[in-house]
């Protein structure tokens, strides 16, 4: 089990640029899955066991790199709340209680935070 992680201010900018990177590479995965979806769901619906599709295999390359860049993002110990706008939280410490640097794609810095029962719509500037 990995030990709870929390981020300065600086050390949480410093992760954007490889979030903007990993983030993009997840929407774009994401949409080469949907189109491996509507591809074999058809022949899931006619057979329950029809012995592959000739795009299992890239599906199955896919879905891993999706696992391995939601792994990468995790142990880094960040919150990927969300791809579309997405958004990442950042477990932080303020006035001696935890709460979330809030950082949302588009953003080229983090300007946010919020307690982390009020989510995105209690963001409060720093």
């Amino acid at each position: 089990m990995q030990e709870k992680r929390y981020f300065t201010l600086e050390e949480a900018n410093e992760c954007i640029p490889e979030l903007v990177d990993e983030i993009s590479l997840l929407r774009a995965i994401r949409a080469e899955l949907s189109i491996y979806h509507a591809e074999i769901t058809p022949l899931l619906e006619v057979v329950s066991s029809n012995g592959g599709s000739k795009w299992t295999p890239a599906l199955l390359k896919a879905t891993e790199k999706f696992q391995n860049i939601l792994d990468r993002i995790a142990n880094r110990g960040c919150h990927l709340k969300g791809l579309d706008p997405g958004l990442v939280d950042f477990p932080h410490l303020r006035e001696g209680r935890e709460v979330y640097l809030c950082w949302r794609m588009g953003e080229n810095k983090i300007r946010y935070w919020h307690e982390i029962e009020d989510g995105f719509d209690g963001r409060q500037p720093l």
